[in-house]
């Protein structure tokens, strides 16, 4: 009897630790942002929450970043009173690609630079830093 109970409470624990798996698992950034242009082409894997907007800022400030800079915040100061008093209220980081189309002549062409960035969900502050850079095949030799 006791060797029962033991049992249905082991196939309990299992079940909950089942459950509790699949539930975090679900907490993935599913939200694809891509940018393209005939230079450059930006994908953001990004959390649900996030507009639109903020999306095409980081993409923007992407685009606009040197490859030789490492981290680039795009405002030293708060822009609202709440960031001024109590700080920024970051996001999870989120990941950036971005493709440079031919930057080299012949293979591989194309830089590709992975980046990390944060931003405050009350105000325009983001802070981005380069995490790695590569060369790939990507697009053809003329």
């Amino acid at each position: 009897m006791k060797n029962m109970i033991k049992v249905r409470l082991l196939l309990l624990v299992i079940t909950l630790f089942i459950l509790m798996v699949s539930v975090s698992a679900d907490e993935t950034f599913p939200t694809i942002f891509e940018y393209t242009n005939p230079e450059i082409t930006v994908m953001i894997s990004a959390p649900t929450d996030i507009s639109s907007e903020h999306l095409k800022t980081i993409a923007d400030e992407i685009v606009g970043i040197a490859p030789d800079i490492m981290v680039s915040p795009s405002n030293d100061s708060p822009s609202n009173i709440i960031c001024t008093l109590l700080g920024h209220n970051l996001s999870p980081e989120v990941t950036v690609t971005a493709t440079h189309h031919k930057v080299e002549t012949h293979h591989p062409r194309c830089l590709m630079e992975i980046y990390h960035v944060v931003y405050c969900k009350r105000c325009d502050y983001t802070e981005s830093s380069l995490e790695d850079s590569f060369y790939i095949v990507c697009c053809p030799e003329d």
